[in-house]
């Protein structure tokens, strides 16, 4: 089974399509579509995650990656992957997640 997520970054109008696997040990796969190459690129670089890069933002791969990468500084896509990545790993009930759907982020004037 697998946990997925969709991010759409409405300020670029583009979309990301986040999956996160449990591997046989005790890893996480991450595969990641994009319409963004930067979301491509980075995509690269965190097929793999183990369960200190979920809970260690110091040391964690994704946070490393995205801080390497050419991404703007507000994209949601590494949250995607770790929100996935939680879920996956039991510290995020899906149920709960279906239940509010989803998290924003939104403009306050």
């Amino acid at each position: 089974m697998s946990s997925k997520v969709r991010v759409k970054n409405n300020i670029c109008n583009k979309t990301s399509m986040i999956e996160v696997s449990m591997n046989e040990n005790c890893g996480f796969d991450v595969q990641i579509e994009s319409e963004c190459q930067n979301v491509r690129r980075f995509a690269d670089f965190v097929k793999e995650l183990s369960m200190d890069d979920l809970t260690d933002k110091k040391d964690s791969l994704v946070i490393r990656t995205y801080q390497e990468q050419e991404m703007s500084a507000n994209c949601l896509v590494p949250s995607g992957i770790l929100t996935a990545a939680w879920m996956e790993s039991g510290m995020i009930s899906k149920n709960r997640f279906k239940a509010v759907e989803r998290n924003c982020v939104e403009f306050v004037e």
